[in-house]
């Protein structure tokens, strides 16, 4: 998150700035990579997931969240939506990190969008599973 926050505070995503942060992080090369991975997927997705979160909270656009909040969901909704994490698990750190490092309010916020966000993917995930209707047998006699 901590680059996540840099990258939208630069209003660019800043690969030595980034490269620092997990340094400074970890020693560990596979999960500086795996950190740099995760903060590149979520901010190459952000304007889509920007306009997810205007519409399931439309009081609250983009530009009127705190930053922390802004980038939680980025996050969030990243991880939701590209990696097998199960949604609980996403959902609950992200109300920790608003609990931790946001405001008073935050983790109500979060917590609401991100169920907002969960019903809508798995309501799409289903209707993807689904066959596609074709024609019927009656239709053909």
């Amino acid at each position: 998150m901590q680059i996540l926050f840099l990258w939208d505070a630069q209003s660019q995503a800043e690969e030595v700035m980034a490269g620092q942060v997990v340094r400074d992080a970890s020693e560990d090369a596979a999960f500086q990579q795996e950190v740099l991975t995760i903060a590149k997927g979520a901010w190459e997705h952000r304007q889509a997931t920007d306009r997810w979160v205007e519409r399931v909270a439309p009081q609250w656009p983009t530009h009127r969240q705190p930053p922390v909040d802004r980038n939680l969901l980025r996050l969030s909704v990243w991880e939701l939506t590209h990696t097998t994490t199960p949604a609980k698990v996403v959902i609950d750190e992200a109300i920790e990190l608003a609990k931790h490092f946001s405001t008073e309010q935050s983790a109500s916020f979060i917590n609401a969008v991100m169920d907002a966000i969960l019903k809508e993917h798995r309501s799409l995930r289903s209707m993807e599973k689904q066959p596609p209707e074709g024609p019927k047998a009656e239709d053909a006699v």
